[in-house]
């Protein structure tokens, strides 16, 4: 899995002391650091788009940091419609 997108505030715990356990595993850090991995947190997904297969259009913001807003939009790769 490249691209973990989440309805949640953060995939760490609220207290864990700022050790960002989850952060650290899904990028591998500081081992063999995944460069191309992104975590999406608190997006929203409306309750009628169904579980299935999607294309990914992340829409990150062009600036040279390790965080940016992004507006991810999913496209069905098997349209039930």
């Amino acid at each position: 899995m490249e691209h973990l997108l989440l309805d949640l505030p953060s995939v760490d715990r609220e207290e864990d002391g700022g050790a960002l356990a989850a952060h650290r595993a899904f990028w591998q850090y500081p081992e063999a650091v995944r460069k191309k991995c992104t975590i999406s947190e608190m997006i929203f997904v409306p309750d009628h788009i169904p579980d299935g297969y999607y294309l990914l259009n992340l829409q990150t913001a062009c600036f040279d940091l390790d965080v940016s807003p992004s507006k991810p939009e999913i496209y069905a790769l098997y349209p039930t419609e």
